[in-house]
């Protein structure tokens, strides 16, 4: 009986952190350019769309991108596709 409950909790904590991990595709989506608005302000930078794992559909939802205030000393690295193994995987912008 411990042993059954033992393998049920495991399957049951398998289950919840397969749910909670970004997906992967076997190719790139295409990206849909979006027209920008005007930059409200010269200290205004670019930050670029990018896609986020919905678990629901089981796919990638497209981003827009969006004007942000520029942090001083810091710089902002790109979104990419990081290809494995298994297929390809988006990995986030930082700030």
């Amino acid at each position: 009986m411990k042993k059954l409950l033992f393998i049920s909790i495991l399957a049951g904590f398998a289950l919840f952190f397969s749910a909670c991990s970004t997906g992967y595709v076997s190719e790139e989506p295409s990206y849909i350019e979006v027209n920008r608005s005007p930059r409200p302000s010269s200290d205004y930078i670019w930050i670029d769309g990018g896609w986020v794992w919905r678990n629901n559909n089981r796919n990638y939802e497209q981003r827009n991108g969006y004007w942000t205030k520029q942090n001083n000393g810091r710089g902002h690295k790109k979104g990419h596709w990081k290809k494995s193994q298994r297929g390809y995987r988006w990995e986030e912008s930082r700030r």
